[in-house]
């Protein structure tokens, strides 16, 4: 009995995905709009509870039960049923224990674009504890969220991974540099009340940049100090700005237009809030052609990376027994004490 209950406590875990490595940023964002479908409240249309991380280089979707492979099956077909395009070859699948380790190495950001860049820990939070608000999640997605946020933050305190690190600032900084031949844009606008436009807006007036507009939805509803903060209305004169950050969600494009010379232009949203056509007349820079940039010139931590990876993967071995073994305890309690 006991070899029983030791098969049936395994980690009931997996993740369907695709990102930057496996797919352009075209098909990551067929496949970011029809996972939406699952996300927070819109869960209860599906057989099973699923967690939806998407941010502008992934989307991922954790799911649990009894029956991973059918569960994997449907989550397919429903993607299917939304998407034209073949994207099945795009995709990466992990079960148990490698999906346990594929989302502490997300969390850590090891498997970031930017390694150990700190977004991603809180876009992880975040997409964890909103599906918690509307569905009730298998014990072993609580178990592995929970463990995964402090397994990322404990690899960014214990190793030195973002020291010299090529960030997205830097080279958004850098080809903007490039671009105004080393002077600063005399006007920057933002379009989004996004975390990364939060992070990259400070880090614009230290470099000096002093006109800066922050454009989102609802701007009274906002209190931010480090800018003026306008509503869409300014979108229909973007051209205005020397320099526009876009890193937004939204249906459809947000800038549009052939664009004007002399006016660049980085379109941080996956799906796209700009429309390709801008790249005309403006220099026009997407996640895609980022992550292109940023591969070519950061700098690696090869004995920092190897450091960390391995410290994942002992936690995640070290945890996934813990569990197993609260889970085969609590099955024995229950066939020695029968109703």
């Amino acid at each position: 009995m006991l070899r029983l209950l030791e098969d049936s406590c395994v980690l009931q875990i997996g993740v369907l995905g695709i990102n930057f490595k496996t797919a352009d940023l075209a098909l990551r964002e067929e496949i970011a709009r029809g996972a939406s479908s699952l996300s927070g409240e819109k869960g209860i249309f599906f057989r099973c509870p699923t967690v939806i991380l998407s941010t502008c280089n992934r989307t991922e979707i954790y799911f649990g039960g009894d029956d991973l492979a059918s569960i994997h099956s449907d989550l397919l077909a429903w993607l299917r049923s939304l998407i034209q395009e073949s994207f099945e070859h795009r995709l990466y699948s992990y079960f148990g224990v490698d999906c346990f380790t594929h989302l502490c190495r997300v969390a850590s950001g090891l498997d970031s674009a930017i390694v150990a860049e700190t977004e991603i820990q809180r876009q992880v939070k975040v997409a964890y504890l909103q599906t918690a608000r509307y569905l009730s999640l298998p014990s072993g997605l609580h178990y592995i969220f929970q463990k995964a946020l402090k397994i990322g933050k404990d690899v960014r305190n214990r190793f030195s991974l973002q020291k010299g690190s090529f960030s997205l600032f830097h080279a958004i900084w850098r080809l903007s540099s490039e671009f105004f031949q080393g002077n600063l844009p005399q006007n920057v606008l933002f379009v989004g009340y996004s975390e990364l436009n939060r992070l990259l807006i400070p880090n614009f007036l230290r470099k000096g940049v002093r006109e800066i507009a922050l454009c989102t939805k609802n701007p009274s509803s906002i209190q931010w100090p480090y800018s003026s903060v306008v509503g869409r209305e300014v979108l229909s004169s973007w051209y205005a700005f020397e320099l526009v950050v876009c890193a937004s969600k939204a249906e459809k494009y947000l800038i549009e237009g052939p664009g004007v010379p002399g006016c660049l232009v980085f379109d941080l949203s996956v799906p796209r809030n700009v429309d390709p056509h801008v790249g005309q007349l403006s220099q026009l820079y997407n996640m895609e052609q980022l992550n292109a940039y940023i591969e070519n010139h950061r700098k690696r931590h090869v004995i920092y990376m190897k450091e960390s990876e391995e410290f994942v993967k002992n936690n995640v071995l070290h945890l996934a027994r813990i569990y197993k073994n609260k889970q085969i305890a609590s099955s024995a309690l229950s066939y020695s004490n029968p109703l």
